[in-house]
């Protein structure tokens, strides 16, 4: 073979390794953000699914947490809430809702209310139903299905259809969202000190007690700023000491009432 052949084979297997290390090196990142409104690049038919922090006293006197403890957890309640009507046969069989099954708001350019309750994937396609009022007149006549990309909590991203399935129309009601049957949290749970340094981990969980995702990002607090202060969503605690079994904590201020959403990413790296 040429040497001019042997370069060109060379440059074809480089390029193809680099095209395997694309797929093989992707990894999922999972960021939490509060925000004022939508996140951003929600606009038009995209669907932003934002979630509210209940506000809760602060534990009156210090305590003692152990790895797997919560040091601080508050309930999420959806950013609006329905409750169905009467659901014609052929629509409970399509999308296996119910009167009085209740929905949360997935913000889009129409009202569009989806079932909090995480489905499984189907092997072809997707599985959580949400219904559409394109024309705001208090009655769902539209239907997609689409797939929640985090567990724990309902978490949408992309577009809803531009033209969702026509279903004989659903009426609802709006409720209050503190009527939330569904009881999620978000918290921060300590993780213990098990590393090189000695320093105190803490990871962000989400969802239910039955199923929880947890962010990607953790939290630090150094060994050697004990005691001390630590920030987490506009909470704040303190670590007074480490303790035989962990660390003695008090909560300053507990996370106040804001949006809260997670956003997921794929990182690719190349070699």
């Amino acid at each position: 073979m040429s040497s001019e052949h042997s370069g060109i084979d060379r440059t074809m297997r480089a390029r193809s390794d680099r095209r395997r290390s694309i797929v093989t090196k992707a990894a999922i990142v999972l960021i939490a953000f509060g925000v004022q409104g939508s996140p951003a690049g929600a606009s038009g038919r995209g669907l932003s699914t934002i979630w509210t922090i209940d506000p809760a006293p602060a534990p009156a006197d210090a305590f003692e947490a152990a790895p797997g403890d919560y040091i601080i957890k508050q309930r999420l309640l959806p950013l609006g809430l329905v409750e169905l009507g009467a659901v014609t046969a052929e629509t409970a069989s399509a999308t296996g809702l119910s009167e009085g099954q209740q929905l949360v708001e997935v913000k889009s350019d129409a009202p569009v209310f989806c079932d909090p309750a995480i489905r499984s994937k189907k092997l072809i396609g997707h599985a959580q139903p949400c219904l559409v009022d394109a024309d705001s007149d208090g009655r769902f006549e539209g239907l997609f299905l689409t797939s929640s990309v985090t567990k724990g909590i309902l978490t949408f991203q992309g577009d809803r259809p531009k033209q969702a399935r026509p279903i004989p129309a659903v009426p609802y009601r709006r409720l209050d969202p503190g009527a939330f049957k569904q009881n999620l949290f978000l918290g921060l749970q300590y993780r213990g000190n098990a590393n090189v340094f000695g320093n105190h981990i803490f990871e962000i969980r989400f969802g239910s007690e039955e199923e929880s995702g947890s962010l990607t990002r953790r939290l630090l607090h150094k060994k050697s700023e004990i005691p001390g202060a630590h920030d987490f969503m506009g909470g704040r605690f303190t670590i007074l000491e480490a303790t035989p079994r962990g660390i003695r904590v008090r909560i300053d201020r507990p996370m106040p009432s804001q949006p809260f959403a997670v956003v997921q990413t794929t990182t690719y790296r190349i070699y």
